[in-house]
Formats: structure tokens, C-alpha cells, sequence
């Protein structure tokens, strides 16, 4: 297609209201290279329009710079972009677009009201600044004023974060030299406070801003902020890192990259032919990120770095590390000795004074190995990390000292937690098991932790490590029984726990002798009512009972136990990296959140006949004993606790959570329970952030089962109203379960009754074609709630156009009226009366469906009072529109028809009594008919 057919095509989807799709014909046609200045110009300004009414009002602004910056002071760009600067918040450009509007086209209808909103804001916004003008002059004066308190400094010194969170305050600052200021406060200060609040004030200059995140790189460096990093003080530690990434963003100028990406993904979702967008980096880009980079992974390994310092360098690492981030340090992490730093402070044991670390450094380790052995691609790179984890441990377990054995068998046991393939790969290096089992029965607590803990996350895959299990068991039952440190007895009791759980949920098939998952769960649950127990030692218990939970008579014993219940909620409040996985676990066993195959009873029949094994249900797991139990764990507080849960990286863990919502959501009683809890907020991050596929899906129908049930406006309330209509979208997928067609379709029926806001972003996100489709669904519940659905969007005008067009929809909703489902005609009489409310093409397509008088005779005659209503409504719409209807609707029975429900005297049938009246006037008004004077 050529530059003005692609325009052309564009303006017809906009005039449809499919603004998305005339999007994608603006942007095809800016990205041929043959076109004229003043069609650039006109495109560029009718994609603004399309991305206003998108609510992509960024986008909307840059579009309609670049019409400006070819057609200067043009009236529809001018006033585009106004609108869209208006809704940024930029409202001084707003204003002074609106002024040049108001010069270049007088009488313009549109641009007298803009400029009256706008003045006096702008007004305030002026006198507001000029506030905080002198606010950051009095906050800087104190700072540097050495007569001034101690305790004053400090709140000047936080005093000029909040002022830099304000609306022009970083322009205030910068314009009394503050980077200067700034600068030499980090520089010459050694108070921890006022070095952090500094950073903090150089966090909010930074963010989003490229000219800004230069000067602190010019003017401060990376050497300086990395010596801050390694600074022993958590707050400043994470401070710093904080910056660091904002520079990052704002220098390589990420958000426009993220905004290619989201389309590449989404053109990858609907497959699309794309290319995966490159994030190009010019010099000084790439001399900043090198920096950094190189800073990281130095802190590593340094022995000055503190350990808080260390766990913030490896948090930025894993925001930054992948490919996804278009950084590409996965390859430069292979080529530097990365990978050592990890598995240094993986094995890293605070007594040997190695290096500095805290109780997460383990997790921080293990989580950025996994990201980074995920993202490898191709055998070589593979090969080339698999090279250096061995190295590394060959060279400790060359090592004569023990300590460097210990600090090894401590690294593997992070390995096993994540990538658990390279943990199991050292895992069988000759002698490894031995050393490990040596160390379980030494003598030093210290060493039996160590050892017991690496025995316990191998016993994850029972396929992988038969032989060091078959060992173990001996050890971990005479660390158990014999042993006098709780510590060491529990996660003695955790590796017995996983065990006792190799052969899951299935009642027949028991590892371990009857009742032996049950005394082990006792065991657990004396741990965890330990008034004496620390939290770590209550969380390992929770771990332990994680596996024991798949029998039902321990999920039996556990809920019945309310002093467990209450400690399992209280460690999960607040859980370790390393117990997060595992509560959530807990809880989708207690409440029997897992996927379970539906087996056809003729199939069981066929496996016993052929002698195979067939896992049967715990008569314990039946929907009584389930119900049960939730309303127990509901009243020990695991609602609120699953918020806490959701805060990891890992996806498993997060999908766990989901199905526990899920669960918990099946049942309506609960569902204002999680709404009231923050759940709302919860699943929404479930759904577009970190998750699985699975996980996303399950995210999305709790908060369809919520929608259906719940006030909209209490549910979902402000922003959240829009944000939950993606998820519910995507429901609609032909992928999709019935079920969850269906209660996607309830949601979005009762979202779409709120307003036409919330029904145009219905639309922006592709929800009417699959509402569309399933009106033709053979499942009459789905296609109940499909007409329903679009009873209510019909509102929408764009929606409404659809039905002018080439197409059969007008037809199928008026077959509908015959339909056996009350609902269902109501539905369709519903969108009829709504639709010919307003178009003279939709009331002609009725008059040519087959056998249109007897369809809509039967709605008038309806029993029901509010359908009748429906179809003497649109009977008055037919006859309203014009003469010529009016004859070809009235020309037949229908006319007795109206006469007849005229004099019904049923109060429940007024409304359409006084809509027969009306069709009767307007017949007479017509002379189509006269009134009988007798």
C-alpha cells in the first residue's frame, strides 16, 4: 500500500473507533521513506489523536511535536498536543500551546475554556515555585552552616528530599548550583544521615532525566558512589543502588526502549511477524555502563565492601543482568570473574571472616546464578559456565583445610536452591557425598549445619539423588533423636519431612510406614508452638510441614492445631528468601490449591485391569473436610499474609500464591475478604508482573470471580476500575477453559455497566472481537453472558457503529429475540432498543431479517414485564426514525398489537403501556392511523 492508501485506511479505523488498528496503518505509513513533508505532518497528527484516545498521552505529545516541527503553530496539532501536555501534568506547555492557539485560529470554540481551566493553575504551580525557591535556598543555608545543630542539618537534609519530589523542585535546586552542593556534601561530610539524604535528593534529580544523571556521573562519579555502596549502613547501601539504577535507566534512555519492547511482545503474543528491537548504545553510554559494570563486580569479591553493600550491588545486578533488560551483561558476567564472586559469598561462613555477608547474601547469590544460567544461550556459553563453577570447586575441595571443604558443601547447598542442574552436577564429583556425610556427624555444630542443610535441598529431585538419600536417612534420624541443638534437629526433621513427601498426594502409596508423615508433622508443630524458638527455627519447621502436607490426615492435624496455625501465619508474615517457596506451598496443600487431573472412571477401570497403579483421593481431601480447613486458616490471618509472599522474584512461588486466591475466591463469602486485605492490588501484580503463564491465568480469574460478585466501584476502585480489564481480557482466549470464558464475560458485563470510560478501555484492549465470537458459543451460559456483555457495550458509540458495518451482527440479534433463554432475549432486545436508538441503518437492517414482524410481536407480547418493556421500546425507536419505517413496521399485526398493550391496566406493565402510547401518537402525527372519535 502506498503512503495515502495506508492514510486513508488509517482515517476509515478511526472513524470505526478501532484507533488501535488506525495506529498500526499511521505507523506503516511513516515508516515508508517516499512521503511529502505535509503528509508526515497530517499523519504524525492523526496518530496524536488516536494515541489521545488511547490514553497514551506521552506518545500523543511527541506526535504532535513532530506535525509541529514540520507545520508550525498548525490549529489540530497545537491543540493536540495541549491535551495531552494538560493530562501529563505539564501544565505551563499546555498553557502556552493554548495561548499560540488562541492567537493563530481566534475562533476556536475549543481553546476559551482550556485557557480558563489553565490560568489560575498555572498561577499557583508560579506561586508554588517561587515558594520552594526559597525553601531550597533556607534547606542549603542550614546544611552547610557548621554553627547550626546537628539534629537541624540532618532535617534540612530530608527537608530537600521532599522538595526535590515536588513539581519543579529539582529545577529550583539545580539552579542554586545544588549538583555542587550536593557533590560536595557526599564528598567531605562523614555524617551517615546527611550522606544518605544527599542521595536521595540526587535519586529524585536523576530519575527520568538524562542531562541530570550526567552531571552526577561528571560531576561525582562511580567511583565515589560505589565507595558509598560499600559503606557498612544498610539505608545508604540500598540508597546508592537505587541512584545507580536510575542513572542507568535515564542514561541509556530505557523507557523508550521498554515501550518497543511491550510491542514487541505483544506483536510476539498475537504472532505477528516482528524483529526484536536492538538497544543501541552510543560512547558514552557504553563508557557509563562499563563503569558500573566493572564497580559490581569488583564489590563482589572485595573484602572492604560491607556485607549489606554487597547484598545491594547484587540487587542491581539481578534488575540489570539479562538480556530482557537489553544491557547484555550475561555474556561480559562469563567473561569476568562473576561467577567466582557468587559462589564466593555462596559459600561464604561468617565465623571464617571470608568476607562480609549477611543471612540473604546466600539467596542474593543464588537467585542471580539462576537468572544468569537462564539467560545463557547456546552450548557455548553453557559449556564455558559449567567450566567455571567446576573450577571453583575443584580447586576447595583440593584444599587441604577444612574450612574451605565446609565453605564449599555451603556453596552446593545454594546451588541446589538455584540453577539446581550445576548443584547437581558438583554433587557428583567423586568424594563430594562423603565429605558432606563426614561433616553431618562431626562433632561441631557448625559442620553438621552446614552438611545437614546441603542434605536437605538435595533431596528435592528424589530421581537425582537416590544414593546420597539412602545414606543420609541414618544421619539426619540420629541428628533428630541424639542430637541437643534444636537447629540441627530441625533441619534434620525438614530432610525426613521431604522424604516422607516423594509420592505426593496419592493415599495408597506411602514412603514410609503408617503414620509416620503424621509423627513427623507432631514433630514440626512442636517447633513451631516453641514459645523459645527463634523465627529462623519456626520457619524451617513451616518448610518441613510443606512437604507433610500432601496427606490429608496431616493437613487434618495442622488446621485443628491453632497455635501451629497462628505461628505458620506469623513466620509467614515475614518470611526468609529461603521459607517464601515453602509457605506457599503450605498453604495451596492445606487448602488443596494443587492442579488435579480429572480421571475418567472407565480409564481407572482399564489401568486396574492392566495392573497399574491408579493414585487415589484421601478420603480426608473431600470438599467438606476442604472447606473446613480454609475457614480455619481465613480465621488464623493467611489472607493478609499472602501479601507478603508475593514479594520474590520467584515465579513458582508467585503462581502459588495465585492458586490460593483462587481457592479461597471459589467460595463467595471470602471473596469481600481478600478485596478488603489489599488482594485487588495483589492479583493485579500476579497478572502483569513476574508469573507463570498458569500462574497469570489463575491471577486473572480470581479477579473475575471477584468482579462478578463484588461492586465494581468498591472492588476496584480509581485506576484499578481500567487496569482489570486487561486481565479479565485475557480470559476470553480461545485457550481458555469454559469456565473461565464465562466469568471473564460476567466480570466485564457488570465493569461495562460503570461507564463509558471503563467500556472504551474494553475496546483499546481487543475485548469486542472475543465477545463477538462467543455470542456464537454453543455453550448456552457463555453465550448468555457474551450477549449480556455486549447489551452494555453497545453504549459505547464506537461499539455501537460495528453493527452499521458489512456485517451480521444486527441480524444475529434479532434471531436472538426467539431464543428459549429468557436471559439471552433480553439481552438481545436490550442492545436492540439501545442500538436503534440512534441509527437509521441498524433499524433498516431489521426490517430485512426474515421474519422480522413475528420476532419482534413475540418480545412485545413477552410475559416477562421488563423484556416487553424492551420490545415496545424499540418498536417506539423503529417508528420514531422515520415515516417510511414506521409504515413497513406498523403496516402488519403489530399495530394491534401496540393498540392492545395500550389499555393494559398492570401496574407492572406502565412502562411499556406509556411506550405504545407513544408509538400510537407518532403513528397519528404520521397519518398512518386516526384516532376513533367514537
Amino acid at each position: 500500500m502506498s503512503v495515502l492508501e495506508l492514510k486513508e485506511a488509517g482515517n476509515e479505523k478511526f472513524k470505526d473507533g478501532k484507533y488501535d488498528e488506525a495506529l498500526s496503518f499511521y505507523t506503516k505509513a511513516l515508516v515508508l521513506g517516499d512521503i511529502k513533508d505535509t503528509d508526515k505532518a497530517v499523519i504524525y497528527k492523526n496518530r496524536a489523536m488516536c494515541n489521545i484516545n488511547l490514553e497514551k498521552f506521552k506518545e500523543a505529545a511527541n506526535d504532535a511535536t513532530e506535525s509541529l516541527e514540520i507545520a508550525p503553530n498548525d490549529p489540530k496539532a497545537l491543540y493536540r498536543r495541549c491535551v495531552a501536555f494538560e493530562k501529563l501534568g505539564r501544565l505551563e506547555e499546555a498553557y502556552k500551546d493554548a495561548a499560540i492557539l488562541f492567537k493563530v485560529d481566534p475562533k476556536n470554540s475549543k481553546v476559551k475554556p482550556i485557557l480558563n481551566r489553565l490560568a489560575p493553575q498555572v498561577r499557583e504551580k508560579a506561586a508554588k515555585q517561587s515558594s520552594t525557591h526559597n525553601k531550597v535556598t533556607q534547606m542549603f543555608n542550614l546544611i552547610f552552616d557548621s554553627n547550626t545543630e546537628k539534629d537541624k542539618r540532618i532535617q534540612a537534609c530530608n527537608n530537600l528530599v521532599v522538595l526535590a519530589r515536588e513539581d519543579g523542585g529539582p529545577e529550583m535546586i539545580l539552579q542554586q548550583d545544588g549538583m555542587k552542593k550536593l557533590s560536595d556534601m557526599l564528598k567531605s561530610m562523614k555524617d551517615v544521615e546527611m550522606l544518605q539524604a544527599a542521595v536521595r535528593v540526587l535519586s529524585c534529580l536523576t530519575n527520568d532525566n538524562r542531562p541530570r544523571s550526567e552531571m552526577v556521573h561528571t560531576t561525582i562519579g562511580v567511583v565515589r558512589l560505589g565507595q558509598l555502596m560499600a559503606m557498612p549502613v544498610e539505608g545508604l547501601s540500598t540508597s546508592v543502588a537505587l541512584l545507580l539504577h536510575h542513572m542507568m535507566l535515564a542514561i541509556c534512555n530505557y523507557s523508550a526502549y521498554k515501550a518497543k519492547m511491550d510491542i514487541f511482545e505483544e506483536k510476539r503474543k498475537n504472532r505477528d511477524p516482528c524483529i526484536r528491537p536492538k538497544f543501541e548504545l552510543d560512547d558514552y553510554q557504553e563508557k557509563f555502563l562499563s563503569e558500573v559494570f566493572f564497580g559490581l563486580i569488583k564489590m563482589l569479591q572485595h573484602i572492604k565492601v560491607s556485607a549489606c553493600g554487597r547484598d545491594s550491588a547484587m540487587e542491581l545486578m539481578i534488575k540489570t543482568l539479562t538480556r530482557k533488560t537489553g544491557l547484555h551483561w550475561t555474556k561480559k558476567f562469563l567473561d569476568s570473574e562473576g561467577i567466582e564472586g557468587l559462589l564466593l559469598i555462596a559459600g561464604a561462613i561468617k565465623q571464617h571472616e571470608t568476607i562480609p555477608v549477611t543471612d540473604q547474601s546466600k539467596m542474593h547469590a543464588s537467585l542471580l546464578l539462576t537468572k544468569l544460567w537462564e539467560d545463557l544461550v547456546g552450548d557455548k556459553e553453557m559449556d564455558k559456565f559449567r567450566a567455571k563453577v567446576s573450577a571453583f570447586f575443584q580447586e576447595l575441595f583440593a584444599n587441604e583445610e577444612l574450612d574451605s571443604k565446609v565453605e564449599a558443601v555451603r556453596a552446593i547447598s545454594m546451588l541446589l536452591q538455584g540453577p539446581f542442574d550445576i548443584g547437581n552436577m558438583i554433587l557428583g564429583f567423586e568424594g563430594v557425598t562423603g565429605i558432606m556425610l563426614a561433616l553431618a556427624q562431626s562433632d561441631r555444630v557448625m559442620h553438621q549445619q552446614v552438611a545437614v542443610e546441603a542434605i536437605v535441598h538435595s533431596a528435592s529431585k528424589k530421581d537425582r539423588c537416590t544414593g546420597l538419600l539412602a545414606e543420609a536417612v541414618p544421619v539426619l534420624k540420629k541428628l533428630y533423636h541424639d542430637g541437643a541443638n534444636d537447629n540441627i534437629k530441625v533441619r534434620a526433621l525438614v530432610g525426613l519431612c521431604k522424604l516422607g513427601s516423594f509420592e505426593g498426594s496419592d493415599a495408597t502409596s506411602r514412603p514410609m510406614a503408617d503414620g509416620s508423615t503424621v509423627t513427623l508433622a507432631k514433630a514440626c508443630r512442636r517447633f513451631l508452638a516453641n514459645p523459645a524458638g527463634d523465627l529462623q527455627m519456626k520457619q524451617w519447621a513451616t518448610e518441613g510441614l510443606a512437604y507433610l502436607t500432601l496427606d490429608a490426615d496431616v493437613k487434618e492435624e495442622v488446621t485443628n492445631d491453632p497455635a501451629a496455625l497462628t505461628s505458620i501465619v506469623e513466620a509467614a508474615k515475614n518470611p526468609s528468601p529461603t521459607l517464601v517457596y515453602a509457605a506457599a506451598t503450605l498453604f495451596v496443600n492445606l487448602t488443596n490449591s494443587t492442579d488435579k487431573q480429572e480421571i475418567a472412571p472407565e480409564m481407572v477401570e482399564l489401568a486396574k485391569y492392566a495392573k497399574q497403579h491408579v493414585p487415589e483421593e484421601h478420603p480426608k481431601d473431600k470438599e467438606e473436610f476442604v472447606k473446613e480447613r480454609i475457614k480455619k486458616l481465613i480465621k488464623a490471618g493467611m489472607i493478609g499474609c499472602l501479601i507478603s509472599l508475593v514479594k520474590t522474584e520467584s515465579t513458582n512461588t508467585r503462581e502459588q500464591v495465585a492458586r490460593v486466591y483462587l481457592t479461597v475466591a471459589a467460595d463467595e463469602q471470602y471473596r469481600g475478604l481478600i478485596v478488603q486485605t489489599g488482594g485487588v492490588k495483589v492479583l493485579l501484580s500476579l497478572f502483569l508482573d513476574k508469573n507463570t503463564d498458569l500462574g497469570k491465568q489463575v491471577a486473572a480469574q480470581t479477579l473475575a470471580k471477584i468482579g462478578i460478585t463484588q461492586d465494581p466501584t468498591i472492588a476496584f476502585q480509581g485506576q484499578r476500575m481500567y487496569e482489570v480489564v486487561r486481565p479479565l481480557v485475557s480470559l476470553l482466549h480461545m485457550d481458555r477453559t469454559g469456565l473461565q470464558n464465562f466469568e471473564a464475560l460476567m466480570a466485564l458485563t457488570n465493569l461495562a455497566s460503570i461507564s463509558d470510560s471503563v467500556r472504551k478501555r474494553i475496546v483499546s484492549e481487543k475485548g469486542i472481537p472475543m465477545i463477538d465470537h462467543y455470542m456464537f458459543e454453543q455453550h448456552e451460559m457463555i453465550q448468555r453472558a457474551a450477549m449480556e456483555c455486549m447489551c452494555n457495550m453497545v453504549l459505547h458509540e464506537p461499539v455501537a457503529k460495528t453493527f452499521e458495518g458489512e456485517n451480521d451482527k444486527t441480524k444475529f440479534m434479532v434471531l436472538m429475540l426467539s431464543d428459549e433463554d429468557d436471559k439471552c432475549v433480553r439481552a438481545a432486545s436490550g442492545a436492540l432498543a439501545i442500538l436503534t436508538g440512534d441509527s437509521e441503518i441498524i433499524c433498516n437492517k431489521i426490517l430485512q431479517v426474515n421474519k422480522w414482524e413475528e420476532l419482534l410481536t413475540a418480545v412485545v407480547v413477552n410475559e416477562a414485564p421488563d423484556i416487553q418493556h424492551r420490545g415496545c421500546y424499540l418498536i417506539r425507536n423503529l417508528v420514531a426514525t422515520s415515516k417510511e419505517i414506521a409504515e413497513k413496521v406498523l403496516a402488519g399485526q403489530l399495530l394491534e398489537v401496540m393498540m392492545a398493550v395500550s389499555i393494559l391496566e398492570a401496574p407492572e406493565r406502565q412502562s411499556a403501556r406509556e411506550c405504545c402510547k407513544e408509538v400510537l401518537k407518532m403513528a397519528e402525527d404520521y397519518e398512518i392511523v386516526r384516532k376513533n372519535t367514537d
